[in-house]
């Protein structure tokens, strides 16, 4: 996922949609030939504005374990992380256009994986630089496909029978997240293969906490917010998997 400078943004951005471009030969003492800008543009607004808040009390502090106070701060900061995952994904999902349905629910093969790599390089998409995100589901199934842990060809700690992480597939980083949809759904996507150019994303407001003291309440009051969006750009660089 590329990333917008927040400080271009006011509202809403314009984020250029390159078109490939063409060479020419070129003879001896002539004029080279200008084309036109032909690109288009994806249009990036701001319009997500997220919060949590949370009242700690002094009665109830004193009575936990210490540091009360940044253990809530953390649950704020994973609620914030999750939606902003999911809102992501959700331009992801409907944005692709590029993916296949698996042969069976939740189990995916290497050949699947290498057919969803063939078709992004097909459109000349780099796969070293993407990334796999799979649901939780469908990496645990990885974790048994015999080509990955087969220790003829993974050697020690970087076998996922030992590490239980799947780490790198055919060069690209392996991830898992709850943000995919209902695993045992139809037509349900359970995974991506994707570019870092297919989205942009801007965070305005970043990550941040406020807090205040209420002397009404005998506690401090905390807010944690961040405002942020995203749009989809290169819809091809994305290939989905779906369960059957």
């Amino acid at each position: 996922m590329e990333r917008v400078d927040k400080e271009l943004l006011i509202n809403c951005s314009h984020i250029p949609k390159l078109a490939e471009a063409s060479d020419a030969a070129k003879s001896a003492e002539t004029l080279v030939t200008y084309s036109a800008n032909t690109h288009g543009e994806s249009q990036l607004t701001v319009d997500q504005h997220r919060y949590v808040a949370s009242l700690v009390e002094d009665f109830a502090a004193t009575q936990a374990n210490p540091g009360l106070l940044e253990k809530e701060i953390s649950t704020h900061a994973y609620a914030l992380a999750k939606t902003y995952d999911a809102f992501i994904e959700s331009k992801v999902e409907s944005s692709s256009t590029n993916g296949a349905q698996l042969a069976n629910d939740n189990v995916i093969t290497a050949a699947e994986i290498r057919t969803g790599m063939k078709t992004l390089m097909e459109s000349d998409v780099d796969t070293a630089e993407c990334k796999m995100i799979v649901s939780p589901a469908l990496y645990t199934a990885m974790l048994g496909i015999s080509d990955f842990i087969d220790a003829s060809k993974v050697a020690g700690a970087q076998n996922p029978l030992f590490n239980g992480q799947i780490g790198q597939l055919y060069g690209m980083p392996v991830l898992h997240s709850t943000v995919m949809g209902n695993a045992g759904a139809t037509n349900t996507e359970v995974g991506y293969i994707v570019h870092p150019s297919a989205v942009s994303a801007a965070r305005q407001i970043e990550p941040r906490v406020q807090a205040e003291y209420s002397v009404d309440f005998l506690g401090n009051k905390v807010v944690s917010d961040m405002a942020y969006g995203a749009v989809a750009v290169f819809e091809a660089r994305i290939y989905e998997f779906r369960n059957p």
